[in-house]
């Protein structure tokens, strides 16, 4: 599969409630996540694993629609609005993530 239809299936496993899953299929085991240029305890897949099912089991997704996706060699990027209840509270945002791939996993992922 191309990086585009790696992409695409991890933002149609966000859609589906299934983000653990493809957390576990394209992401790198020295994958380091930054949310808003903030790497701290983002780094490597197990550490990443905690925050990711830290959302999944606190959130409940009502819409994650895609407004925009781009693809230039290994660097992607899709804008996404998001309507979720987190803690109790809703929340509903618009969010770039940025991701750089290698071997068809991601190694560097950035939230805006």
């Amino acid at each position: 599969m191309s990086v585009r239809d790696n992409l695409l299936d991890i933002i149609k496993a966000i859609q589906e409630n299934r983000i653990l899953e493809a957390f576990e299929k394209y992401y790198d085991d020295n994958v380091v996540m930054y949310e808003k240029g903030d790497s701290t305890n983002r780094v490597g897949k197990e550490a990443n694993r905690k925050a990711e099912e830290s959302f999944v089991n606190n959130a409940t997704i009502h819409e994650a629609k895609v407004i925009k996706v781009l693809v230039d060699g290994n660097n992607t990027a899709y804008e996404m609005f998001m309507d979720f209840t987190y803690g109790g509270n809703k929340v509903s945002k618009t969010q770039w993530a940025i991701q750089e791939w290698k071997d068809g996993k991601i190694i560097k992922e950035e939230f805006y």
